[in-house]
């Protein structure tokens, strides 16, 4: 028995010492940037950046092409298309080594200007460690910092061609750069997309596509008080088809739908509403999806529940889902190793509710790995949103290799 236990111990302290260890040097380096991520995300973060932002998307381009120039890209400014906002800002590097790889990120924030006033830069003491807020900290302005500066732990044999890009347009579904990512994308070993990550930190094999949903409600004026039965009330339609169309929303990992935003072209108090349109989020992992919940919809609305209204709708694909190959889902698994030798594990969902470029890079047919800027929470909500600084050497340090691994 003894002898049994003593090969037991043996065989464990073997399989202890042949376990991977983390590239200790890399590590030293990754782990010598965070304070200077902590430095760029308070730049980052106090240039307003709402999609749409015409003076802050030009101040963000100017920051990152003067960053992206002190690291040694050369920069072009690619024009979106549709008239959006800003430039998409490109650098490259030419390397020695075997990999092209493409790094993509956005600028763009939900948070319109004003945000910042009300929600400054700042630093916090957690139970998880020390966190940094401020709007559009986690999406995306977490993954900027990760790509800049994990830029400086790369040297020439690390890729025979590097490639950033950072669009102007994200969060309003990339309709003026997605044709454009996926041209980037063309002919690289991978695409590295960071968008933000949660905690526990995780990778996902999936996002939604993005689609908007528009149904106009035509109806009939009249006096409110004095002749109300005279009109036609499109608000009164309006609440009817929110109600009879909640249950289109299938739920946690399934197709979602929600009824977002409401427009009157004339809002008065005292006259019956005659124009009323209704905006929907609607997020789906496939066309099949897309296509059952239009036929749904449509169904629904073929009569309305007030006589005389006229409805009509629309749904209308913004951006595509981006799904795991088979080379996705090997680049997951080269991720999972990397945190290994940290002794932590990477955790995987298999489908996220949000939309993210990914889907317009996966077009291209090349290997595409998502989530790989900061842990953060509060993105698209009313609540401050923050990334935790404690992950920040091993974000840097993963991100750094994988473009290793992939472009030697």
């Amino acid at each position: 028995m003894k002898s049994l236990l003593a090969a037991a111990c043996a065989l464990l302290a073997t399989t202890a010492l042949a376990a991977p260890k983390p590239d200790a040097a890399l590590l030293k380096a990754a782990t010598a940037q965070a304070p200077a991520v902590t430095a760029t995300l308070k730049s980052l973060v106090e240039i307003e950046t709402g999609t749409g932002d015409a003076e802050g998307m030009a101040a963000m381009g100017q920051y990152l092409a003067a960053a992206l120039t002190a690291r040694g890209g050369t920069i072009e400014r690619v024009k979106p298309t549709g008239g959006v906002v800003g430039d998409i800002i490109v650098a490259r590097w030419k390397g020695t080594g075997k990999g092209k790889l493409l790094l993509i990120s956005h600028m763009d924030t939900v948070y319109q200007r004003g945000a910042l006033a009300r929600a400054p830069f700042r630093l916090a003491d957690s139970a998880a460690g020390p966190l940094a807020y401020g709007p559009g900290i986690s999406d995306d302005k977490g993954g900027i910092a990760t790509i800049l500066h994990t830029l400086p732990l790369l040297t020439p044999r690390d890729y025979a061609e590097l490639t950033v890009a950072i669009n102007t347009d994200e969060e309003r579904g990339s309709q003026g750069s997605g044709t454009i990512i996926t041209e980037l994308s063309k002919g690289m070993a991978a695409v590295l997309s960071f968008e933000p990550t949660g905690m526990p930190e995780r990778l996902t094999r999936g996002t939604s596509a993005t689609n908007t949903v528009i149904v106009t409600i035509k109806g009939k004026a009249s006096h409110a008080g004095g002749a109300p039965e005279a009109g036609i009330n499109a608000l009164v339609e309006a609440g009817h088809i929110i109600a009879s169309t909640k249950d289109l929303d299938r739920g946690q990992g399934n197709r979602r739908f929600n009824w977002t935003v409401v427009e009157q072209q004339r809002g008065v108090r005292n006259i019956i509403p005659d124009d009323v349109t209704l905006i929907g989020d609607l997020r789906t992992s496939n066309m099949a999806q897309y296509d059952e919940f239009k036929a749904e919809l449509l169904d629904r609305l073929k009569t309305p529940s007030v006589p005389g209204a006229q409805v009509a709708a629309e749904v209308r694909m913004n951006r595509p889902p981006f799904t795991a190959t088979a080379a996705s889902n090997a680049l997951i698994e080269e991720a999972r190793a990397i945190y290994a030798t940290f002794g932590k594990e990477l955790a995987v969902t298999e489908r996220g509710g949000g939309g993210t470029d990914a889907g317009y890079a996966a077009l291209a047919g090349v290997p595409v790995i998502e989530s790989l800027g900061l842990p953060g929470y509060g993105a698209h909500t009313t609540q401050a949103e923050y990334v935790f600084l404690e992950a920040v050497p091993r974000r840097l340090y993963l991100a750094a290799s994988l473009i290793r691994r992939l472009g030697r």
